[in-house]
């Protein structure tokens, strides 16, 4: 996932082996030293046309200057097809997750957890988000569910986003996920047709993965710390990825 201050970081790296000023640089590609230090500072990105100036002034190519093969990028191991459903066993690597949790504790049973759950609104999870000091690029909204296989009292619910820092504003409350491996299915047709469906919600998909995929396949639930997490592909919620953490088992399941 590309992030946007260390963007910024290997602008400076990269300028500074040049032997260029900031001064040098905005003179070159024709924008203000002030947005060279923007840049730089990872409070905004160059538009297209610049990025591809600032890659020729700095003798790279635009991909080295993204990074665009980031170490912490998630890692497909294998590919599962059933029918026409595709299932991804998937390395994910550790991940901070920032935003809105609600803990099971906190209440006095599952019924008053649980509402509170659907009772948060889309102005406060857009709020939190708005709050969030260096969010991983590109965006994606991520309902995480924590310890839901586990009593109620250990449970938790969160609307999140992954970023780059557990240093966050007050009010924004954070996960540190581990690196884990996990099964990962996406909500198109194939896959909802294994569900009896024309198109299904991501979390329908984790009964599916649990009770059918998992048992068939060598796989059971991980218990590393790592959760259950829907992420949406588009703002409106309309489609995503369900990702379950897993842990290969040799032989007959227990």
């Amino acid at each position: 996932m590309f992030n946007q201050t260390d963007f910024g970081k290997r602008i400076k790296s990269f300028r500074r082996k040049n032997n260029y000023s900031q001064k040098e640089i905005a003179l070159r590609i024709g924008v203000s030293e002030q947005a060279v230090s923007k840049w730089e500072n990872g409070e905004c990105l160059p538009d297209v046309y610049n990025l591809k100036l600032l890659a020729q002034v700095l003798r790279i190519s635009v991909d080295d200057l993204l990074d665009t093969e980031m170490q912490n990028q998630e890692k497909i191991v294998e590919t599962i097809i059933i029918g026409g459903a595709h299932f991804e066993v998937v390395e994910k690597p550790e991940t901070i997750f920032a935003g809105k949790i609600i803990y099971a504790k906190d209440f006095a049973d599952a019924d008053s957890f649980n509402s509170a759950i659907d009772s948060v609104t889309e102005s406060e999870k857009q709020e939190a988000f708005d709050k969030l000091a260096e969010p991983v690029l590109p965006l994606y909204d991520v309902n995480m569910s924590v310890n839901f296989w586990l009593s109620a009292k250990n449970r938790a619910y969160g609307f999140v986003r992954a970023v780059m820092t557990e240093e966050q504003p007050n009010g924004i409350e954070v996960y540190k996920m581990p690196a884990s491996l996990f099964i990962r299915a996406y909500t198109d047709k194939g896959t909802s047709q294994l569900i009896s469906k024309e198109q299904c919600e991501i979390w329908e998909l984790f009964a599916y993965i649990r009770d059918y995929f998992m048992p068939s396949h060598g796989f059971r639930m991980a218990e590393n710390g790592a959760q259950e997490l829907e992420v949406f592909d588009t703002f409106e919620h309309r489609s995503g990825y369900a990702y379950m953490p897993v842990i290969r088992v040799s032989g007959d399941m227990p």
